[in-house]
């Protein structure tokens, strides 16, 4: 019982984090996003001049609800990065769940 109360409470720490830190996410370039960055100039986020990598990045391919940190079908951004932060946190949680059940079956059958 102890052990399913921790497991729950993790969960829901990982929850509340998950809407509040991403709230803080940095908008400047991360260490790749840099590197790729090398060479152009910059103003405001776009890129005025100079050669580098990402000058032939376009938009998203796939796009989609998490692009760019945020939900691309809600007009808070506050709003969206909270959520986002939230699903992605459920998303894994249920993806690594259903791999370790599965893998935890696999060793049952293994040992009978």
């Amino acid at each position: 019982m102890k052990t399913k109360r921790f497991w729950i409470a993790g969960v829901v720490v990982t929850l509340v984090l998950a809407g509040f830190v991403s709230l803080f996410a940095s908008a400047s370039p991360d260490g790749l996003e840099s590197v790729l960055l090398t060479g152009c100039e910059t103003a405001d986020g776009e890129i005025t001049g100079g050669a580098c990598v990402l000058q032939a990045a376009g938009d998203h391919e796939i796009g989609g609800a998490f692009a760019d940190y945020g939900m691309s079908f809600l007009d808070n951004e506050i709003l969206g990065a909270s959520l986002s932060g939230v699903l992605g946190v459920i998303l894994t949680l249920a993806i690594a769940t259903g791999l370790f059940r599965l893998l935890a079956r696999g060793k049952k059958r293994e040992h009978a």
